[in-house]
């Protein structure tokens, strides 16, 4: 019989693309999370469909979009039936020992909503909901949250039975706010660092936005006013960042040292990213790449060295739920709108898919600035934006083979009304057909 393999889930919150030294950051220090990349499969097009906590963590486990799953809030949980059609259930179901730490973030939390906080659908639960303080008191004491996840995964894979296999989430808050209690035991890297800022980090940027954007939560224009402003807030997101990825190193040795490494496969990935100053924009929830790309890396340690490297391909969040059960052996649900990855993990030459939908509908309450609804289409060389809030809809249209900071709006340029139709259509199409 041939054994399943374990898997080690790492996903942080806000982490964008650019959030890694693999991936380019000239400053950043994350070389647990680098080696990671070096001994598996790094995707430098992996996205969102839905830049929020709560969409998208819904849409990891469940393996739909937020059309199909109906998370669109922070209050509303998954349904008993739903749960038990995501990966953590099916897994479970199939006998595998089963660990959740860290942010859950589905449903706020209500005497009658087991759901929002499932901890009885895990053999091992330390989780919590949207808003987690990095300072825990415990047993009097304060302790920093991600080393006690840390202890409680390492706690976990001493104790795991080598004939049962298993599935830990490490689901990190960093480098999400707030930002107001750092590790006193780790040292903060970044205090004279110098964080070079966007491109797009301009006025010029700002003011091609949207009216409805440049009004919106997240709206940053102190950041290229007032320099210094900026480099204070991404040293503090920096510094949360490297304390993360020390935890995926030490969970990683601990997994070495247990004898477990070589038939765990271990993933990471942010639940979405984060625009970090890009078009004078902090926060998420727009459609542009800084907000929607995200680090995905999947280490297959029985997949031969030479799969090893990066891949082209779009890949999905939704994408995580139904690669996870393929390599289990476990039936993946008709329901699932994602992809099974192996193919691209085994072959850097097969084809991926050819375009994909986002939306993204949540909007905030009185006195916080709105955040306007809007959703798209992205394919290799295309973005097409749609703000549906106002008639006719706001669109944009972005060439980003000439155009990777999306500062050229190509809308209104009566030479690309082409593309601009099919797009368009292309949108109408996804939104009817991936409710379904």
């Amino acid at each position: 019989m041939k054994t399943k393999p374990n898997f080690v889930f790492f996903l942080t919150d806000d982490q964008p693309y650019n959030g890694l030294s693999c991936t380019g950051n000239p400053v950043l220090k994350t070389p647990h999370i680098d080696q990671l990349a070096a001994e598996g499969v790094l995707f430098e097009k992996a996205f969102v469909t839905t830049a929020i906590c709560c969409c998208s963590r819904a849409s990891i486990y469940t393996g739909q979009h937020m059309r199909r799953h109906g998370v669109a809030d922070f209050k509303t949980p998954l349904s008993a039936a739903q749960w038990q059609q995501t990966f953590p259930a099916l897994l479970r179901q199939a006998g595998y020992r089963t660990g959740f730490l860290g942010k859950f973030a589905i449903g706020a939390p209500q005497p009658n909503n087991a759901l929002s906080l499932p901890a009885e659908q895990f053999d091992l639960w330390y989780g919590f909901p949207q808003m987690i303080a990095f300072k825990q008191v415990i047993d009097g004491k304060p302790r920093y949250l991600t080393t006690v996840m840390t202890d409680k995964a390492v706690a976990f894979l001493k104790e795991t039975k080598k004939e049962q296999p298993f599935c830990l989430i490490v689901a990190l808050k960093e480098p999400h706010g707030p930002l107001d209690y750092f590790d006193p035991e780790y040292k903060d890297p970044y205090t004279n660092a110098t964080i070079p800022p966007p491109k797009n980090l301009n006025r010029a940027s700002f003011e091609a936005l949207p009216k409805a954007v440049q009004g919106s939560l997240g709206a940053t224009p102190e950041w290229f006013e007032k320099p210094p402003s900026f480099q204070a807030a991404l040293r503090k997101t920096y510094a949360y960042t490297s304390r993360a990825d020390a935890a995926v190193g030490e969970i990683c040795r601990a997994l070495k040292e247990q004898g477990l490494d070589q038939n765990t496969v271990v993933i990471h990935l942010s639940d979405n990213g984060s625009m970090d100053g890009a078009h004078g924009l902090d926060g998420k929830w727009l459609m542009y790449e800084e907000s929607i790309r995200v680090p995905l890396i999947i280490r297959d340690p029985r997949l031969p060295k030479s799969t090893r490297g990066r891949r082209s391909q779009m890949a999905l969040n939704i994408d995580v739920a139904p690669t996870i059960l393929a390599m289990a052996g476990v039936s993946i649900p008709k329901g699932m709108q994602g992809r099974d990855l192996q193919p691209i993990l085994r072959s850097p030459k097969t084809k991926g898919r050819e375009d994909w939908y986002y939306e993204h509908t949540y909007n905030t309450d009185p006195p916080r600035k709105p955040i306007p609804k809007s959703e798209g289409v992205r394919t290799e060389r295309w973005k097409y934006i749609r703000y549906t809030e106002q008639q006719p809809p706001r669109e944009q249209l972005f060439d980003l083979a000439t155009d990777p900071q999306e500062e050229r709006d190509l809308a209104s340029d009566a030479t690309h009304t082409k593309t601009l139709t099919r797009l368009r259509f292309r949108c109408d199409d996804y939104r009817k057909s991936l409710q379904l």
